[in-house]
């Protein structure tokens, strides 16, 4: 037999209560904990509550919810202008922490195995055309009469004028050879649709938007001024050139081809350490760099335009850029040391 006794006091049944008491010889027994409570029973789903007329499932004579079992609960009232034929389908949310699965990707050819499809299917073609030719579908082609092949296609009508059969042969080539730049001339791109196509593949979303911070020691000569303003404008780029008083940051955004294009520019293409001739530079034109402190992709663009040189004090210049979210990116310019990279 087992026996109650207080846990951690002594035995007997007159101390204590049940739930503080233990069973003595069973080393598994725990005291009970606190039950929890019952749920309580709703007034009415939400789903039903539109189409109840008191808004419960059994309503008393005070407007009390008694409950299916009372006595003073009478039948559900239900509205049934609110019961239609249709039936609502949730739209179905992502969950937040599962990614979609990645799309299938198509299976990469190689050269030698793209031009084989495009003959097969060039073959399938020619094929099925024949096959209609022989079943009288369409129509025969004219033979294709050069010079090289007059006297092979004609035969012996070739020998009997050859002055007018020649004649003849150059009109057709001159009619296929006309034919065949109409063709390409229909299918030739205007300037405008050139145009805008090829800003369609530069700034293609899929291909990503890019970022670029360089950092110029010292930005006085105007041709360098010159430079760095007209080639971010000829190609497309977003961002600010921005002077403080101890260095020069260019910072621009745009789509990849753009950005190397621009790399090549201030840090292969241009002399920074050069001045303008017949004048004697400045002493802080000795040693002169262009460094390019980073570079990656970002999410959107934070300028709207490239805005050219805006002379500030540090202090300032951090703020300006704080405006349009990237201040940290003069931060970055100020802990890289002053000298030639």
């Amino acid at each position: 037999q087992f026996t109650f006794t207080e846990m951690g006091g002594k035995g007997g049944k007159g101390s204590g209560t049940r739930r503080d008491r233990g069973f003595v010889g069973n080393a598994n027994a725990v005291p009970l904990g606190s039950r929890p409570a019952e749920p309580q029973q709703v007034a009415v789903e939400w789903w039903d509550a539109i189409i109840l007329r008191d808004g419960k499932y059994f309503s008393g004579p005070g407007g009390e919810s008694p409950g299916p079992s009372s006595a003073e609960a009478r039948e559900i009232e239900v509205i049934p202008s609110k019961i239609t034929s249709y039936v609502e389908h949730p739209v179905p949310i992502d969950p937040p922490n599962e990614k979609p699965e990645p799309p299938p990707q198509p299976l990469k050819l190689t050269k030698v195995e793209r031009k084989k499809l495009r003959t097969q299917r060039r073959q399938a073609r020619e094929k099925e055309k024949q096959e209609m030719i022989m079943q009288g579908l369409l129509e025969p082609p004219k033979p294709k009469v050069k010079i090289s092949n007059l006297v092979r296609v004609l035969g012996e009508d070739a020998t009997q004028d050859p002055t007018k059969i020649e004649k003849e042969v150059r009109r057709q080539m001159q009619e296929r050879q006309q034919a065949h730049d109409d063709r390409n001339l229909a299918r030739k791109l205007t300037p405008a649709e050139r145009r805008d196509k090829k800003m369609r593949k530069m700034f293609d979303p899929e291909n990503g938007l890019f970022m670029a911070v360089f950092k110029i020691k010292s930005l006085k000569n105007p041709q360098h001024k010159y430079k760095i303003n007209v080639n971010a404008d000829q190609n497309m780029l977003t961002g600010c050139v921005l002077t403080g008083d101890t260095f020069s940051l260019v910072v621009i955004e745009g789509c990849a081809k753009s950005v190397v294009r621009y790399k090549k520019l201030v840090l292969k293409r241009m002399q920074w350490d050069a001045w303008i001739a017949g004048e004697e530079a400045p002493e802080d034109m000795e040693g002169n760099y262009c460094k390019l402190l980073w570079e990656g992709t970002i999410q959107s663009a934070h300028f709207k335009k490239f805005r050219r040189e805006v002379e500030k004090s540090d202090a300032s210049a951090r703020k300006y850029l704080d405006d349009f979210g990237v201040g940290h990116l003069w931060d970055l310019g100020v802990g890289e040391p002053q000298n030639d990279p």
